[in-house]
C-alpha cells in the first residue's frame, strides 16, 4: 500500500469514528436516564440495563441474501435509505398495527439517493434487566409484570432512542433514517409466501455482529438472547463490526450439535421444535397474554419471553460457543 493510500484509509477511519462515538454516546446517556428508560408509569425500574452497538456496510453481500433468508419484500439498506422505497409490502395487506410508524424515522424531503458503499447500518440491543429476567423465569403460561411492562414501555423507551440517535447524527450533518419505524415498513402473513417483514432487526443485528440466532428464532448476543433490538441506516462509512461467528446457528447448543432444545420446553404452546417455528402458535400465546396483561397487571399490553428466559442462552452465549 502506497503513503498515499494509507493516509486516505486512516482517514476514512478516523471520519467513521466520528458517528460511531455519537450512536454510542447517546445510547450511554439514554439507558442512564430514568425519565427515559424505565417500565412505564407506576413502576420506576428500569426497562435496560445495558446495550450492545455493531455496525454493517451498506453494501455488505448479506443484505441481498436475506431477499431469500427472511423474505423477497426485505429492503437492503440502500432501499430503505431512498425517497421512493418500495412500499409493496404495505399494498399487499402488511401490518404495522404494534409499532406504529412515526414521521421522525424518514429523512428529510430533499434527501438523494445513496449508493449502498455510502452507506452504514447502525444496530444495537438494549438488554433486560436481571430484575425483569428473574421475574420471567419463574412464569410458565403468562408474561411476568416487568416483562410484559419491558415489552410495552420499554419498546417505547427502544423507540424513543431511535429518536435520540436520528436526531442526535442529524444535528452532526448526518443524513440517516430509522427503516422499521417507516410508514412503509409492514409484516406479511401466511396469506403471501410466509411471515417476514421489511426490515427485520433480528437479522440486521446478525449482519451487524451482534449474534446468531437460536432454536426459538432469537437472537443470542454475547449477552443472551433476553435482549430487544433497534436500528438505523446512516450517510457515512463506518468501519463494520467483525463477525466473530462461522454461521446462524453458531451461538445455539441445539442447532450446534448439542442436546438442549429447553426453549422449546419452555413454550406453552408448543410452538418451538427441532421441525422448525409453528408462528401461527406464537401469536397464539401473544393473544392470550394480551388478556392476561389486562386481566392481571391493569394496563394494555402483551409479551411472553417464556423462550428467553430460565434458558441457557438467556443471558450469555452458552459455554462452549463463545468465541
Amino acid at each position: 500500500m502506497t503513503d498515499d493510500a494509507r493516509k486516505t484509509n486512516e482517514a476514512a477511519a478516523a471520519e467513521g469514528a466520528a458517528p460511531a462515538r455519537l450512536c454510542e454516546q447517546v445510547l450511554a446517556e439514554f439507558i442512564a436516564d430514568p425519565s427515559r428508560n424505565n417500565l412505564g408509569p407506576g413502576c420506576s425500574e428500569p426497562a435496560w440495563e445495558s446495550f450492545l452497538l455493531g455496525f454493517a456496510a451498506g453494501d455488505d453481500p448479506l443484505w441481498q441474501e436475506m431477499k431469500t433468508a427472511v423474505g423477497p419484500l426485505h429492503w437492503t439498506p440502500a432501499e430503505a435509505f431512498a425517497p421512493d422505497r418500495d412500499t409493496s409490502a404495505a399494498s399487499i395487506g402488511a401490518t404495522n398495527t404494534k409499532q406504529p410508524a412515526t414521521p421522525w424515522a424518514a429523512m428529510p424531503a430533499d434527501g438523494t439517493p445513496a449508493a449502498p458503499s455510502e452507506l452504514t447500518v447502525i444496530s444495537w440491543a438494549v438488554v433486560q434487566t436481571e430484575a425483569t429476567k428473574a421475574s420471567n423465569r419463574a412464569e410458565t403460561r403468562a408474561p411476568s409484570e416487568y416483562w410484559a411492562r419491558a415489552r410495552v414501555f420499554g419498546q417505547q423507551a427502544n423507540r424513543d432512542l431511535h429518536h435520540s440517535v436520528l436526531q442526535a447524527l442529524r444535528d452532526e450533518g448526518y443524513e440517516a433514517i430509522a427503516p422499521a419505524q417507516l410508514p412503509a415498513w409492514g409484516e406479511v402473513g401466511q396469506a403471501t409466501d410466509g411471515w417476514h417483514s421489511s426490515w427485520s432487526e433480528r437479522h440486521v443485528a446478525y449482519i451487524s455482529g451482534l449474534g446468531t440466532f437460536g432454536l426459538s428464532g432469537g437472537l443470542i448476543t454475547s449477552k443472551g438472547q433476553a435482549v430487544r433490538f433497534g436500528s438505523v441506516v446512516v450517510r457515512a462509512v463506518i468501519t463494520a463490526t467483525p463477525r466473530s461467528y462461522s454461521g446462524p446457528f453458531a451461538h445455539c447448543l441445539e442447532l450446534s450439535g448439542e442436546t438442549c432444545a429447553e426453549c422449546a420446553d419452555r413454550c406453552p404452546t408448543g410452538s418451538i421444535s427441532v421441525q422448525g417455528r409453528d408462528k401461527a402458535a406464537c401469536l397464539r400465546q401473544l393473544d392470550f397474554a394480551e388478556g392476561y396483561v389486562r386481566e392481571h397487571y391493569g394496563f394494555e399490553g402483551y409479551g411472553c419471553g417464556l423462550c428467553q428466559t430460565a434458558v441457557p442462552c438467556e443471558s450469555c452465549i452458552p459455554e462452549g460457543l463463545r468465541p
